[in-house]
């Protein structure tokens, strides 16, 4: 009788797979199919940006309605920038803590979780009466951002050191353009519901805010049932069996993982030099429809007198101007991705470095140019670039992040995702402090400024910095051979 008729429940390793994969990297692909949805692989892909797009979807449903909003609920300027301020906030810790529950649980269990019961302060800000009810809701949504490391873990967990960076800024890259969408399709519902008067706008835009939650809950129940941990199937069967190392790691691996990374100086640069990209896109989200709103108005009028009349722009227009900013997320954090692998596969980590540096530079002039314009048809270009090089700049921040400490990548990645939420947490605070939304502007291209800078400060272990000097072997760094081995291959990776 066959083994397999005797022990129906053991897990039996897979070796076939309809992507080419890497046997001495767990067996992560080597390519990607975009247009496959074969399991494991690229199941996996495909559910990590859809997930992580209706995340951000709920996580900023809310600003692009905030003029309604603002007015419905009698809120004040502070008060609103309060509201940006807390829905950023809750995110930090759940990042920190996010990388080590996926390398314990896996990030298909945790995106899960994270959708169906994130879509619950989603949904509960339709039924907000008050400044407070606002604060407590956006507050309890803010922790959705934490999804953003479950679909970066997952896709490293599924992808080898060739295509990883682009597979990372896909998928993330991907999962932005829900801010961007939801920039553009909120208010359009609103407009729908409240049109020829058929609803007030004090139920139109609470109706608006249930679109995003119900598809929350379908996407994180059906992503659960129909896809895996990884390439060899579920953890818990992993575990079960004893087949892979990775499935096994003891518990008190999430505290070591964290405290090795917070011991390592070019872990605290990414982190801030994804506060000065991924937190000033989060920032620019929350205060842009705003900007476009209330900032941009016709000379020789005075808005104390009459707003209304002085404003260039309705709230619809100004979404969607601000949408063309979380549209760039379609092809720009990929772009970053793909150029840091190329650079990779030409200088090694130089090439990944210097990929960084020059995305950081690009996106500081073009933030500073913007910042400067009061012209409406200047802003617009403007405006796209910043967007692609910020987007390009999360993208090659990322194709760095799984050389760091490939042992703990989920950790690693953690702690370099919150420092993208204190950005923002601070950049809110930045703006509420200033209260002019284009001298703010003008500071945080200063500080992305910093950030492309220290960028001559990354030295990853087992790789030299772009300033030292290093043996290469037919264009690529000889000494990161072991590294990238390591990279995707916990169980040969040695903590640094």
């Amino acid at each position: 009788m066959p083994l397999s008729n005797l022990q129906p429940n053991v897990h039996q390793r897979r070796t076939s797979f309809p992507l080419r994969t890497d046997p001495l990297q767990d067996d992560k692909a080597t390519e990607i199919k975009l247009l496959s949805v074969a399991r494991p692989h690229m199941r996996a892909f495909h559910y990590a940006w859809l997930s992580f797009f209706f995340a951000f979807f709920g996580w900023f449903s809310v600003p692009p309605l905030m003029p309604t909003i603002k007015k419905q609920l009698g809120l004040t300027a502070d008060q609103v920038s309060n509201s940006n301020i807390v829905s950023v906030a809750s995110t930090i810790l759940g990042r920190a803590v996010g990388g080590p529950l996926c390398d314990r649980y896996g990030a298909r269990t945790i995106q899960a979780i994270l959708l169906v019961v994130g879509a619950i302060p989603v949904a509960s800000a339709a039924l907000v009466t008050s400044y407070t009810g606002l604060m407590f809701a956006r507050f309890f949504i803010g922790l959705v951002g934490c999804s953003f490391i479950a679909t970066t873990y997952w896709t490293s967990t599924m992808f080898s050191k060739e295509v990883v960076g682009s597979a990372n800024a896909l998928a993330a890259g991907w999962g932005n353009l829900g801010a961007g969408v939801t920039t553009l399709v909120t208010p359009q519902i609103f407009n729908l519901v409240t049109i020829g008067g058929a609803l007030s706008d004090d139920i139109g835009w609470r109706i608006a805010l249930l679109f995003p939650a119900f598809f929350m809950v379908i996407v994180g129940v059906a992503l659960y049932f129909n896809s895996d941990d990884c390439p060899q199937g579920q953890y818990k069967d992993l575990k079960k069996n004893h087949i892979d190392a990775v499935a096994t790691k003891p518990a008190v691996d999430m505290k070591q993982g964290l405290l090795l990374v917070a011991k390592m100086p070019v872990t605290w640069i990414l982190a801030f030099q994804y506060a000065c990209s991924f937190g000033v896109e989060l920032q620019v989200h929350n205060v842009l429809t705003e900007h476009y709103y209330e900032d941009f108005t016709y000379p020789n009028c005075d808005p104390a007198t009459d707003a209304n009349e002085c404003r260039r722009l309705t709230q619809s227009r100004a979404t969607l101007i601000s949408s063309l900013f979380g549209f760039m997320c379609l092809f720009a954090r990929a772009l970053g991705g793909y150029l840091s692998d190329v650079a990779n596969q030409r200088y090694g980590m130089k090439g990944r470095i210097a990929t960084q540096f020059v995305a950081f530079a690009g996106q500081a002039i073009f933030l500073y140019l913007y910042s400067t314009t009061k012209n409406l048809s200047s802003s617009v270009p403007l405006l796209i670039f910043f967007g692609i090089f910020v987007q390009a700049c999360t993208g090659s921040t990322y194709g760095i992040v799984p050389y760091v400490l490939p042992a703990f990548t989920g950790a690693t990645s953690g702690f370099v995702g919150a420092g993208g939420n204190v950005g923002a947490l601070c950049w809110s605070l930045m703006f509420k402090g200033i209260g002019d939304r284009s001298t703010s502007f003008k500071y945080l291209s200063i500080f992305v400024g910093v950030g492309a800078l220290v960028t001559f400060g990354i030295k990853v272990p087992g790789s030299a910095a772009i300033w030292e000097k290093s043996n290469s072997v037919n264009g690529s760094v000889a000494c990161t051979e072991v590294d990238d081995d390591s990279v995707h291959n916990p169980r040969n990776a040695t903590p640094v």
